[in-house]
């Protein structure tokens, strides 16, 4: 009897041991693996050591570690259930193996196949007994897994830092410093036919202007944002080794300002502020940072995972560093306009106000309200993802999107960069949304002269990176024929006591944003600095500025003989594509303001329009902080491939116009527009779908009303 519960239990031990090694090559290592690679995941998000090593632990062992329990609970009704349920577990993970290993575009092609694989494995282990001595032998594997994530691999640097020189410079400057790092903008976006500030589209960044010294000429450094940010704080040229945080940049604005200034900091994709200068105090608790941390990674490792027409409906992962199904800030918040009106009016102010104080606008609304003013030296810095993508913002900063992913899967990416009508209505998004980010440097702006320190202040406004909206382009890899797009950034410099405005052409990079603002309070600066002070004559070096590609893949030289001639081009183009408009943007601007009743439309018999969330016209609540401005669906019984010239009429009006279009992975024809704000009324809203063809108009039955 002894013999039989001491070899009972050595089955039960080989079995447990078993789900750990296929739960190791099914999850534990493909994520390790890219995590590995890509150790800015946990650095952008601050995830401490402790976080690396908890999760790291966790993944290896808590998910096998709940399946062995079920079965031991099978167990409990007998030997038969808990092998059944033992072989259930084992053709799952070998099917989740497998489906990442064919990877097939087809959902019902891997999924079959790779069910039959892990059947037929299931089968063997249970039959023949060396596959479950293989099995054995990789007993130490998810170990080795384990050690090498957490000691050989990139992540390493993050779980073993070097120790962080944190001792301040002396600075005897008490000047207040404002600094604002926006992300993905191109200085070209703001701009005019003749090269100045758009004032009618972006009164503030104007505003700022008239009180700043304007670097126009100024280029990145770096194509991303782990990289490009940094080189904004230490003032040195991006290196390739180097993480977004303080051990890997231990000089830098903050050690050089926090032995005499007051920190006040809000970084969104780096840690270079160390800790012991800058305690964040929103990053959570621990239970709450794990739950984050394990919501953004199950969606990594479904991309991973599920064949392609799956993925494709799954948030990004790439437009952000965290916080994937997040990604719109609206995700819950402002998806119930329908609900609101059954709400009590307590309750829907309670609603309203949390809706509002989240995403992005929300955190920047929160840092400026921390401004203070007084005599003591205080540094303001915020860098902000803005107007970076996701696109989801209205120039009032209501809301469009009410989930993290485009609705039309490919919408905004690799999919819609070969559509050439979407790669111009992508880039009429990015600049809807700087207006978004327009009203919020306002927002900053008028705290600074709330609080008495505007006019006295040292304050530098500056973005990381351009983007480039091209056909075939991915919107922000720099090649030599988008360098025009993605390397020339804004930067505005108010120097205290400032009250006129200036425009200086010098050739100027991001690392010489710290330099210039050390060489204003008179400060020296106690490391090396690749950077140059504005205010310092212009140096050879300045005249052969470059950019880094992405994962230093190569670096492209920014002041090529036609660099100027293609800034202008670019500015051209976009004036060509919108100076009429933003939102007359399309095929046929001359539609756009004519009432539908006054223009001859037939009504199609054959086709038809369906908007995508079409119920969101029949409540329109604008303080509920969510628009559907963006008007989108599908023509059933349209042809595929699209290009048909089609018209949005909201209320009788027309307020946009498009082109159709069919994305790879769909069968329908379908259509994206933009509209105003202004053609959406509190309540009930009409949205009808007209195809044009010259003069003749024809309305597609299924309009919103």
């Amino acid at each position: 009897m002894a013999a039989e519960e001491k070899s009972g239990r050595r089955q039960s031990l080989e079995r447990a041991a078993h789900i750990l090694v296929l739960w190791a090559f099914a999850v534990a290592q493909p994520l390790f693996d890219l995590l590995g690679r890509n150790p800015e995941f946990f650095a952008t998000r601050g995830s401490s050591r402790g976080d690396i090593v908890a999760f790291a632990l966790a993944v290896t062992l808590v998910p096998p570690a709940i399946l062995v329990a079920l079965e031991w609970l099978a167990g409990l009704a007998g030997p038969r259930p808990q092998r059944v349920l033992h072989l259930v577990f084992v053709a799952g993970l070998v099917a989740v193996i497998a489906l990442q290993v064919i990877k097939l575009a087809a959902t019902v092609p891997a999924f079959a196949i790779a069910v039959a694989v892990g059947v037929a494995a299931a089968a063997l282990y249970a039959r023949v007994r060396p596959v479950r001595s293989f099995l054995s032998v990789l007993i130490p594997a998810p170990f080795v897994f384990l050690v090498l994530f957490l000691v050989v691999s990139d992540v390493s640097r993050l779980v073993f830092p070097r120790d962080v020189d944190v001792q301040a410079a002396g600075v005897t400057s008490h000047l207040p410093v404002v600094v604002a790092i926006f992300d993905e903008f191109p200085v070209t976006s703001l701009m005019d036919s003749s090269g100045h500030i758009d004032a009618r589209l972006y009164p503030n960044f104007a505003r700022l202007a008239r009180h700043s010294t304007w670097y126009r000429n100024t280029a990145s450094v770096e194509q991303d944002t782990p990289y490009a940010v940094p080189a904004i704080l230490d003032g040195r040229t991006p290196r390739k080794d180097h993480l977004p945080v303080a051990a890997d940049h231990p000089q830098n604005i903050f050690t050089l300002l926090g032995g005499t200034y007051q920190l006040h900091v809000r970084e969104e994709a780096t840690a270079i502020c160390p800790h012991s200068l800058c305690k964040d105090e929103d990053v959570g608790s621990f239970g709450e940072r794990m739950e984050s941390l394990w919501d953004d990674l199950s969606l990594v490792y479904a991309h991973l995972v599920l064949p392609d027409d799956l993925e494709r409906d799954l948030p990004s992962v790439t437009q952000t560093w965290g916080d994937f199904n997040e990604g719109a800030d609206t995700n819950e918040a402002v998806a119930v306009t329908q609900r609101t009106h059954r709400e009590s009016k307590e309750h829907r102010y309670r609603r309203l106000h949390a809706n509002l104080n989240r995403g992005r606008p929300g955190r920047w609304e929160k840092f400026v309200s921390e401004i203070r003013g007084g005599m003591r030296p205080r540094l303001h810095l915020i860098h902000i993802l803005m107007p970076h993508v996701p696109f989801q913002y209205l120039p009032s900063g209501r809301a469009y999107r009410i989930q993290p992913n485009e609705e039309i899967p490919g919408l905004n990416d690799r999919p819609g960069f070969r559509v050439p009508f979407l790669v111009e209505q992508s880039y009429q998004r990015h600049l809807l949304q700087l207006q978004a980010a327009d009203t919020l440097l306002g927002d900053l702006l008028d705290r600074l002269k709330e609080v008495g320190i505007y006019d006295r202040a040292v304050i530098a406004v500056v973005a990381d990176h351009g983007v480039s909206f091209r056909v075939g382009h991915d919107r922000r890899l720099v090649r030599p024929g988008n360098v025009r797009d993605i390397a020339p950034v804004p930067f505005f410099l108010k120097r205290p006591g400032q009250k006129r405005g200036r425009i200086s052409d010098k050739p100027l990079q991001t690392i010489d944003v710290l330099p210039t603002i050390a060489d204003v309070l008179n400060i020296g600066i106690p490391w090396h600095v690749d950077g140059r002070s504005a205010l310092a004559p212009t140096s050879s070096a300045q005249r052969r500025r470059k950019i880094i590609s992405k994962k230093f893949a190569h670096t492209y030289l920014v002041d090529t003989p036609s660099y100027e001639r293609d800034k202008r081009a670019a500015i051209e183009r976009k004036e060509r594509l919108f100076g009429r408009g933003l939102y007359r943007f399309g095929p046929r601007p001359d539609l756009v303001g004519k009432r539908v009743a006054d223009l001859p439309v037939s009504r199609s018999t054959a086709e038809r329009a369906e908007l995508i969330g079409a119920d969101r016209y029949s409540d329109v609540d604008p303080a509920s902080g969510f628009m559907p401005a963006h008007v989108l669906g599908t023509i059933k019984g349209g042809t595929r491939g699209g290009g048909r010239q089609v018209a949005i009429a909201v209320n009788g009006r027309i307020e946009a116009t498009g082109l159709t279009f069919t994305l790879e992975g769909s069968d329908d024809e379908q259509f994206s527009a933009m509209v105003p704000e202004r053609a959406l009324r509190r309540g009930r809203n009409r949205v009808e779908v007209l195809l044009v063809d010259g003069d003749r108009l024809e309305s597609l039955s299924g309009g919103a009303s």
